[in-house]
């Protein structure tokens, strides 16, 4: 900057010396002479000095009128100076307020802030710093700075300013875990802008939280229409969100609408697999269940993950064209897993279902040879009485209460 002030003055100085040569030089030079006539007076004068005097009078009303301009605008200078330094200290605030806020240091963040706030001019950086001193004074917990800042903040009306304004409340209440509340500024959110992505991710996270499925379903199915989920991030909303909406829905026909909108690797998963069937069995649909089973037990790599589920389901059936249906699964099941103990069983519970004692007595005992079971020898013990078989019925209750026992 004293570089350019330098060669600024020497410039001046250099076109002040050539103009003082110029008028040296023009006055050896005799052009003429010019009469004026006032009155009865005369006057003469050489050219070369009225040249040189009209050059001298322009320039002095030239620089007397500039300096009346700046005399002027001197008032309006001042101003713009002050506004100018009010504008730096402001931003200088504004920029300390933001550094502050990410080191952690809330309290000198909120003071940075709302220092910034009483010199600032422009709204949105007013706004700004309305926020940064609103999300440290919910970090410090002070409900009562949080409340004047958002009176303050209810002043920026334009829908940018809402938008903001809306998701740091949002975010601020669903931290303080008031879900209402939270819920009512999101939506306030997506009625701005309804392609809103953070605030139906935001949306999600809380009807999760209060156990909304329906509800969270809705907002899932939107953001993975709109490709706005990370591929691990939706993998582990959608186990929440479908395991949630099987374990609550009681209505059969969306039970089933929410697992035929799964794709194929997913309907081939156990997780949701297990789930659906779950369900299946708390609606009491033992139709669709066994349905179920016959479909996904022609892979023999599944039929021991769901050799569990057909346990359950073996325990529930009363009705022998249903015993006999599954009875066929299980069977076929046994023929490439011989030694699965829930399958034999399971195999065991369904002839007994269909009054096949001696088939139902074989496969309760193959079953507690491998691993012995509660469950087991309760059936074993039914067969027995079935047959009026009483030594061999206070047998294996003797051996279901020494079981029982030992679990206690």
């Amino acid at each position: 900057m004293w570089g350019n002030n330098i060669v600024k003055f020497f410039i001046r100085i250099a076109v002040i010396f050539i103009l003082a040569l110029a008028v040296a030089g023009f006055s050896h030079f005799t052009i003429g002479q010019v009469t004026i006539y006032i009155s009865n007076y005369r006057y003469s004068f050489s050219l070369n000095l009225l040249i040189v005097f009209w050059l001298l009078t322009f320039a002095i009303i030239y620089y007397l009128t500039r300096l009346y301009i700046n005399v002027m605008r001197l008032p309006n200078k001042i101003q713009r100076s002050r506004i100018k330094n009010a504008l730096i200290i402001s931003r200088r605030h504004l920029n300390y307020a933001g550094l502050h806020y990410f080191e952690g240091k809330y309290r000198s963040c909120y003071n940075d802030a709302m220092k910034s706030v009483k010199k600032e001019y422009s709204q949105d950086n007013k706004f700004l710093a309305y926020l940064l001193a609103f999300r440290a004074a919910s970090i410090m917990r002070d409900s009562q700075k949080e409340n004047e800042i958002l009176s303050e903040i209810d002043q920026f009306k334009d829908n940018k300013w809402q938008l903001a304004k809306h998701m740091v409340i949002a975010d601020n209440l669903y931290n303080e875990q008031q879900f209402g509340l939270c819920i009512d500024n999101l939506n306030a959110v997506l009625q701005i802008d309804h392609k809103h992505v953070p605030a139906h991710r935001m949306l999600l996270k809380v009807y999760l939280h209060l156990a909304n499925f329906h509800k969270a379903y809705e907002m899932l199915t939107w953001l993975l229409k709109n490709d706005s989920l990370r591929e691990y991030k939706a993998s582990k909303y959608k186990a929440k969100v479908i395991g949630g909406l099987f374990s609550s829905t009681n209505d059969v026909e969306e039970l089933t609408s929410v697992y035929n909108k799964l794709d194929k690797t997913e309907k081939s998963s156990f997780l949701f697999g297990k789930q659906y069937f779950d369900a299946m069995l708390r609606l009491k649909e033992y139709d669709l269940a066994i349905q179920f089973l016959e479909t996904h037990l022609k892979d023999e790599s599944l039929q021991l993950i769901y050799s569990e589920s057909l346990l359950a389901l073996s325990k529930r059936l009363e009705s022998k064209e249903r015993a006999d249906r599954l009875l066929v699964v299980a069977e076929k099941c046994l023929k490439a897993n011989p030694n699965s103990s829930q399958l034999l069983l399971a195999l065991g519970i369904l002839s007994y279902t269909k009054q096949l004692w001696g088939k139902s007595q074989n496969y309760l005992e193959a079953s507690i040879n491998i691993k012995p079971s509660l469950d087991g020898f309760l059936y074993l013990s039914l067969v027995a009485k079935a047959n009026n078989d009483n030594d061999t019925f206070n047998r294996y209750q003797n051996k279901l209460l020494n079981n029982l026992h030992n679990l206690i």
